[in-house]
């Protein structure tokens, strides 16, 4: 079975999400194709795979554009496909009961008309040593106030691999049971 993943990326985190996503459908006995939705110059044929999984972070509460339009132009493929949609975000890690995280799900769903299998709701990362000063004192000061994470001399990761790996290991094996190929 072929599995695409395309991923939209800030900082990184999602790219490397992403690159374990194909990792584990690759361990599982799964074909994969990853792409970013950034550098999808050419037209991806999705139509020759099984099952679909896309990947994106939140920033300023929306996910990456180039998702929202891959999703809105593939929209009834990915209705009609299994499909996964991996949503990214520090609102996974910093609130337990995930309602904010659910929140920009909730919104790109009804912005894009795709209504994916399967959501997985993920932690990402805090990358300081990335930001400029000024985007430190932000996140330090406005987005992480209260959460105990504001020493700027160190990053912060929250993915949870163990928590994305059961979910791509249960997607892919419900998919391959409605493709009827199992691995």
């Amino acid at each position: 079975m072929r599995v695409l993943i395309v991923y939209g990326t800030t900082e990184g985190q999602t790219r490397k999400i992403a690159w374990r996503i194909a990792a584990r459908a690759r361990e599982l006995g799964y074909e994969s194709q990853l792409h970013d939705s950034a550098d999808l110059a050419s037209k991806v044929e999705i139509g020759g795979f099984a099952a679909i999984i896309l990947a994106a972070s939140v920033h300023q509460k929306v996910h990456q554009e180039t998702i929202a339009g891959f999703a809105i132009a593939h929209r009834d493929l990915l209705n009609r496909s299994p499909s996964a949609f991996v949503s990214v975000s520090l609102s996974a890690a910093l609130h337990r009961d995930h309602v904010e995280a659910q929140s920009y799900v909730d919104r790109f769903v009804l912005e894009t008309g795709w209504r994916p299998t399967k959501v997985l709701l993920l932690p990402g990362a805090l990358r300081y040593s990335g930001y400029d000063y000024f985007k430190q004192q932000i996140i330090k000061y406005v987005v992480m106030k209260g959460h105990g994470l504001e020493d700027t001399e160190r990053d912060y990761e929250f993915t949870d691999w163990k928590a994305l790996s059961e979910f791509v290991g249960s997607f892919l094996e419900t998919a391959g049971r409605n493709v009827g190929a199992p691995p």
